[in-house]
């Protein structure tokens, strides 16, 4: 027979305290911690009293199958579920219930000692003789127990209550019985029962009840959910976003980094797979799981036109790509994956993919796409639903338009040009930032279509264009036949700079005349017809490979990128040879110095940062340059010749990669000799560092069919 979703049921207190003690009633680790103040337990303990309701309590039964999601309570005296058990969780009510059974089983929590948390037996007689409204003494008390006017409620509902009971006056002994039989028996618990219902729908129903409090995230639970003392997630994600917005590109939507872990890890990005997430296993696989990011950022910056995470048709996207570079052998693309990837792209952003049930969709691409990494041809064939009608209809302002970036992103691929001098256009200029302004990046500005009463439409996909804030400035209000017209005149390579913005600008083009709404469609019919042809084009059609990969953003992050692999090869390497404590052995005395004194100056600028973050080697390495690796390495060459060779090769090496990435840190253009040798050092490096990480995989994966053996 089939359970009811929701039951209500009375419950006695006792029952639920000892389903707390035997561990079948837990707290979800989404819950705030135990925080009750003593005053907020009396009150409630002086609300039973008085038989004032205390509200309804809200439990869950997961069913079979579902994450483990208890949050520790051993302060509390509370075990953790047995394993294979069925466990009950408290989605409201926590807070009133481990303030009872804090106080029934003498709980202390630092300073506070829950057993001296005791009723008053004179003040609760008079409390029930009085005949005047809004009693307002205090009936339960912190305080010694005497055992005589001062019981404590531990012993009130003990097993020697009877003793204490004939041992009291006469008078109070009536306060005394009426307590006892309120706190085992008769004060009626109301409990609202929830079953049959999966982890999302759950967690959806705690939001709704605690509508009253900050309504909590996805991402504030998983964050709740692995932190410990010596690991906070959202600090971590926080000052990764800081790197990437100082890269130009942007700080990523906190659920890309959940999402990510919970793909890679779970290959599932549900809800219930994101918090199923350990916090061990997420420290285990934070380095690649960030480099797996990066690597995917640097590859839609470089290859689909997104300047900057703004611009990302879904976010999902960047999931994928993470789940894909984590998995691939090597941080290089063959022009295949490329080409596959290029499509994969445009398929999903045009067809509307993540626009619904996203992340099952995520799930399903990142294993349609893992062939690749063998070298087998994948394709997709999502239809695209991009019209002229559609273009028409899409707004700029429309940030989550998956339309509207994938114009953007198209643009930018089209490298577009000064209308009035053919320069290429900066997108990484701070000007293109906000898309949104009024006043900015229209054919049509809104001054002129203000006066033609067209202001409603001035943010159409059509009218945009990016125009420099210079160019910006000069337009105006002008009607664009005439500055267009001057342009046209002025400018030799007007056709081609047009072109790049996919403007109709051929004789008897609407625009000529000024007509708004003949240019609408013209132009929305162009951008409709060019957003189609992606799907099915190979990326150099529409761009060369070199301009595909602009300076800027290719070397760039490439630098920091390979920067990240020589610490996790170096802290790898050194935790297998010499242990996970190699640090003061293995670092070179003046490495030592300089990076206690780069994290003491750290944690100077930020204060709400403890030192005893920076323990472990891997972390102490992020405040290492490249000249230190290459000390770090050399005093410990037995541990490293095997993958170098020579020691005169590596030095030549990773002193042109030191000199190349000083130029891109302190933006400063290398030399051409500077370029060539870095460049080359660094493909030297990588290769190398590709060879190490495969041979870990292959390690890794013969274990794994050694224990399957095994079993």
């Amino acid at each position: 027979m089939e359970l009811p979703k929701i039951d209500v049921q009375p419950r006695r207190l006792s029952q639920l305290l000892n389903d707390m003690e035997e561990g079948k009633l837990q707290v979800p680790r989404f819950q705030r911690d135990f925080v009750w103040p003593l005053t907020k337990t009396r009150a409630l303990l002086d609300s039973m009293y008085k038989e004032f309701p205390i509200g309804s309590f809200f439990l869950w039964h997961a069913p079979p199958g579902s994450p483990p999601l208890s949050r520790p309570l051993e302060d509390l005296g509370i075990p953790a579920p047995k394993p294979g058990s069925e466990v009950t969780y408290i989605l409201d009510g926590q807070q009133r219930l481990a303030s009872l059974y804090a106080v029934i089983n003498s709980v202390k929590l630092g300073s506070r000692d829950y057993g001296r948390v005791c009723i008053d037996l004179e003040t609760a007689t008079k409390c029930d003789e009085t005949k005047d409204e809004g009693f307002d003494e205090n009936i339960f008390v912190y305080r010694s127990a005497d055992n005589q006017r001062y019981v404590a409620v531990r012993d009130l509902v003990g097993r020697n209550h009877l003793t204490i009971y004939n041992s009291i006056s006469q008078e109070w002994q009536p306060a005394f019985n009426k307590a006892y039989n309120l706190f085992t028996t008769t004060y009626p618990l109301s409990v609202v029962w929830i079953q049959e219902q999966k982890l999302g729908d759950a967690i959806e129903i705690f939001q709704r009840i605690n509508q009253a409090g900050k309504r909590l995230s996805r991402y504030d639970l998983v964050c709740a959910n692995v932190w410990t003392e010596d690991f906070d997630f959202r600090k971590r994600v926080a000052h990764l976003n800081q790197r990437f917005a100082q890269d130009g590109f942007g700080a990523l939507h906190e659920t890309v980094y959940t999402q990510a872990f919970s793909l890679i890890l779970k290959d599932k990005c549900t809800t219930a797979a994101e918090l199923s997430l350990q916090t061990d296993e997420i420290l285990q696989s934070w380095d690649r799981v960030v480099r797996a990011l990066q690597l995917a950022v640097n590859f839609v910056a470089n290859n689909l036109g997104v300047k900057r995470s703004d611009y990302l048709p879904y976010r999902g996207i960047l999931v994928v790509l993470a789940y894909y570079f984590y998995h691939a052998p090597s941080s290089a693309l063959s022009a295949q994956e490329r080409e596959a990837l290029w499509n994969w792209f445009w398929r999903v952003t045009l067809s509307e993919r993540y626009s619904s049930t996203s992340p099952s969709r995520m799930a399903e691409d990142a294993q349609k796409l893992r062939p690749l990494i063998d070298g087998e041809e994948v394709s997709v064939d999502y239809p695209s639903k991009v019209t002229p009608e559609a273009v028409g209809r899409t707004k700029m302002t429309s940030t989550s338009s998956a339309l509207r970036n994938a114009f953007i992103c198209m643009l930018a691929l089209k490298q577009p040009k000064n209308l009035k001098d053919g320069s290429p256009v900066n997108l990484a200029d701070d000007f293109f930032s906000n898309l949104k302004k009024a006043e900015r990046h229209h054919i049509f500005p809104v001054g002129y279509l203000k006066s033609s009463g067209f202001e409603s439409l001035v943010h159409r996909l059509p009218n945009f264009c990016f125009i420099p804030s210079d160019l910006n400035r000069e337009i105006g209000s002008r009607e664009p036949a005439e500055y267009l017209t001057q342009y046209q005149k002025d400018n030799p390579q007007f056709a081609a700079a047009a072109d790049s913005h996919l403007l109709p600008v051929t004789s008897g083009a609407a625009v000529w005349n000024n007509d708004f709404e003949g240019f609408r469609s013209e132009r929305a019919r162009l951008v409709a017809d060019e957003l189609n042809r992606f799907i099915d084009s190979k990326p150099d059609e529409f761009v060369e490979r070199a301009a595909a990969e602009p300076e800027g953003l290719d070397i760039g992050p490439r630098v920091d990128l390979l920067e990240i692999r020589l610490r996790d090869f170096i802290d790898d390497r050194l935790s297998a040879v010499v242990g996970s404590n190699y640090w003061e052995q293995t670092m070179p005395s003046d490495v030592i110095g300089a990076v206690r004194q780069r994290i003491k100056e750290w944690c100077s600028r930020h204060p709400y940062i403890d030192q005893s973050e920076f323990m472990s080697g891997r972390r102490r390495l992020d405040f290492c340059d490249a000249s230190h690796y290459e000390k770090i390495i050399l005093k410990n060459w037995a541990q490293f010749e095997e993958f170098f060779q020579r020691k005169e090769e590596f030095q030549r090496h990773i002193a042109a990669y030191r000199t190349l990435r000083n130029c891109v840190q302190h933006n400063r253009q290398p030399s051409d000799i500077e370029q060539q040798l870095g460049e080359a050092a660094m493909t030297w490096l990588e290769r190398i560092m590709d060879q190490y990480d495969q041979g870990i995989r292959a390690y890794a994966e013969e274990d794994n069919e050694a224990d399957l053996a095994i079993e």
